[in-house]
């Protein structure tokens, strides 16, 4: 047992999975996990075959909620985090489920997006593998494989690119394929055939960013690899060669075989087959020679970004930057016009800064409406009348990388709400969110209002801004421009009456030449 005696800052971390409640207890001060411990559960079984999870399951996963609670009443942690991957609010009673193990347990359990678990998966690699930045420095891709999706990560030139999520997860499959093994005999051929109908369409559609030259696979159910790293390594470089040795071993093996060879659990060898089919496709695709397997799973990410939210918080820049990234290639695959964009992105971090005497947002908030201006104008790539509305429905149905379910639908709205034809009140259709959340959607739409204004005519005329709160009943804006901008005057006070509503204050636009 870790000794409690000296002076210590612990953090724990509960990952509700789909065959797995993962924990981790980790000393802020030394930066070291200090307990690492997981409980099988059938959760995956019930979602992925019938959509709801059943009373026993929720039973099993409150006994070993309760394990998970003695462990850390041992270690007398003081604070805990509690995730529930994206595959549990798939089920339809998940909202009841959750609700149930609170009652239970007392755990408050988060949902997490797939657009969060790809950026605390990103998290675990920069901080785990040694040589993740020569591994990425040339086009890499990074493969998850958990028991119901599998979610690609790509880089170039050492710096993040891309993440795209597909539900084939081998748990996932071997639900939806059970009754078909049962039934036929040549069961390797139709799984083949399958996972390959699955991959065509989504294969098809990724981002092309040249040749790939090295995959990292990782994930809860890729633990066929996990006997061949060895010590303390965290990884393992296997030639495409090795691998299909092990893909023919596994197609040609029997059960008992595949248990004795690879010391896989009993529970998980009906995954292996899939898991294994799906990877050698990807590899076909990919056409590399080189395949990196790191023992890493989502909750490694979560833990190294919740220790570095406290003693090192300027390590989340790179986080940062990996969300704007993934913002400005939805925009450039909508082709928005990149002079306006950059324009209101600009303008908007500048109002936000010098407005926060007014607004009391913070950081978190600056990111949102980063986002929603890199995004707002998406919706013109399907038709510029009505345009914001489309913006809306394609931000909801995108992936950002790192934004959660609900900030992904707090982005879609500001986005929506950015121009001065929308209906203020129809606000009211976001009933179902705190209020909280629903005043930092307007407020940060009337921000994103002026900072659109300020480029009305899409020419860039103005230059330079300087905000003034003098008059406690106006934020006066003075504009520095190369040309005449009546336009941009006219537009700025028709969006500036909803900037009023929101924060009490009248906006004006004030500008002059630059000679």
């Amino acid at each position: 047992m870790y000794s409690v005696a000296r002076k210590q800052k612990l953090i724990a971390v509960v990952v509700i999975g789909a065959q797995n409640i993962f924990l981790q207890i980790a000393d802020i001060t030394s930066r070291q996990i200090i307990e690492s411990v997981h409980y099988d559960i059938d959760l995956g079984e019930d979602i992925f075959s019938e959509k709801v999870i059943h009373s026993q399951t929720v039973n099993e996963i409150s006994t070993a909620l309760f394990s998970v609670q003695q462990l850390l009443t041992d270690y007398q942690v003081p604070e805990t985090q509690c995730y529930a991957t994206h595959s549990f609010h798939e089920a339809d009673n998940g909202e009841f489920v959750r609700d149930q193990l609170f009652e239970r347990t007392g755990f408050q359990i988060t949902w997490l997006s797939q657009s969060q678990e790809a950026l605390f998966r990103s998290q675990a690699t920069n901080a785990y593998m040694g040589d993740f930045p020569e591994i990425i420095a040339k086009n890499a891709v990074l493969i998850d494989i958990s028991s119901g999706s599998v979610e690609l990560t790509a880089y170039s030139s050492g710096k993040f690119i891309f993440s795209r999520n597909l539900k084939l997860g081998p748990l996932r499959v071997y639900e939806i394929m059970r009754d078909v093994k049962a039934t036929v005999t040549n069961y390797v051929g139709v799984l083949r055939d399958y996972v390959a109908s699955q991959l065509v369409d989504f294969i098809r559609l990724l981002p092309d960013f040249g040749e790939v030259h090295n995959v990292i696979l990782m994930g809860s159910s890729v633990s066929i690899f996990e006997p061949m790293i060895k010590g303390d390594n965290r990884t393992v470089k296997l030639s495409i060669e090795e691998f299909q040795k092990m893909y023919s071993e596994v197609v040609h093996g029997n059960d008992q075989f595949l248990v004795d060879r690879y010391d896989i659990n009993e529970d998980d060898v009906p995954q292996v087959l899939p898991v294994m089919i799906l990877v050698d496709q990807l590899l076909n695709h990919f056409k590399v020679k080189t395949l990196w397997v790191a023992a890493l799973k989502l909750i490694d990410g979560i833990i190294v970004q919740a220790v570095n939210e406290r003693v090192n918080p300027k390590s989340l820049a790179l986080q940062e930057e990996q969300m704007l990234t993934s913002a400005y290639n939805l925009a450039d695959h909508y082709r928005v016009n990149r002079q306006h964009q950059q324009f209101v992105v600009n303008f908007s971090r500048q109002l936000f800064d010098r407005l926060k005497k007014i607004h009391g947002m913070a950081k978190k908030e600056r990111i949102l409406l980063e986002i929603a201006a890199i995004l707002d104008d998406v919706g013109s790539y399907v038709n510029n009348h009505n345009h914001t509305a489309h913006s809306d429905y394609i931000i909801q149905n995108s992936e950002v990388l790192g934004l959660s379910d609900v900030e992904l639908k707090m982005v879609a709205a500001v986005a929506r709400y950015h121009s001065s034809s929308t209906p203020s009140n129809e606000l009211s259709r976001f009933d179902e969110l705190p209020i909280q959340q629903r005043m930092t959607i307007a407020k940060l739409a009337a921000i994103l209002r002026l900072a659109d204004a300020l480029d009305a005519s899409r020419q860039q005329k103005i230059q330079s801004i300087r905000v003034s709160l003098k008059d406690p009943t106006k934020v006066v804006i003075q504009a520095t421009a190369n040309d005449d901008i009546e336009l941009e005057r006219w537009t700025f006070e028709r969006k500036g009456e909803f900037f009023e509503s929101v924060f009490g204050v009248q906006p004006e636009l004030k500008g002059r030449l630059k000679l």
